[in-house]
C-alpha cells in the first residue's frame, strides 16, 4: 500500500496507455456500471498509489509534450483488473481497467486515443494528475 501523500508530487500521475476496445469490454468490464457519453474507460499502467473510486483530478496531458495540457474535472468512477471483479480503488503498481467521468465532456487528446484489447498493446502516451502535479513536472521546462 502506497498514499499519495507518500509519492512525490511529480510522481502523481494517472499513466495511460489506451482506449478499451469492445473486446476489453466484454473480457473484463462486467462489473462497469453503464457507460455515459462523458465517460471512458482506459488501460492505465502501474499506479503510483492507492487511489480511491471518487478520487477527482483536474488535469490532462500528453507525455510527449506536457505543455499540451487540457483542463476537465476527472473522477475516478470504477475499477477493474480481475476479470470483471469490481475494485473500490486503483491499487498502487497495478496495471488497471479504469472508468473515468470527464466533465464537461471527454477532451480530444481521450478521445483520439487508440483502443486496445488488453494491456501493452499501445504505449503510455497520455498522463492525468492535479494542477499541482502538472505544474511541479514543467516547472523546469
Amino acid at each position: 500500500m502506497r498514499t499519495e501523500e507518500d509519492t512525490p508530487l511529480t510522481e502523481r500521475v494517472l499513466l495511460v496507455e489506451s482506449r478499451a476496445s469492445q473486446e476489453a469490454l466484454t473480457a473484463f468490464a462486467q462489473g462497469f456500471p453503464q457507460r455515459s457519453a462523458n465517460e471512458e474507460a482506459l488501460f492505465l499502467s502501474f499506479n503510483y498509489a492507492d487511489v480511491p473510486v471518487g478520487r477527482q483530478f483536474d488535469c490532462c496531458f500528453r507525455r510527449a509534450d506536457p505543455s499540451d495540457a487540457v483542463r476537465a474535472t476527472v473522477t475516478v468512477v470504477a475499477v477493474t483488473q480481475q476479470f470483471g471483479a469490481s475494485w473500490d480503488q486503483v491499487p498502487h503498481g497495478w496495471k488497471t481497467l479504469t472508468l473515468l467521468r470527464f466533465e464537461p465532456e471527454v477532451p480530444s487528446l481521450i478521445r483520439n486515443l487508440p483502443e486496445a484489447s488488453v494491456w501493452y498493446e499501445q504505449p503510455i502516451s497520455v498522463y492525468i494528475s492535479d494542477t499541482a502535479a502538472w505544474e511541479a513536472r514543467t516547472a523546469n521546462e
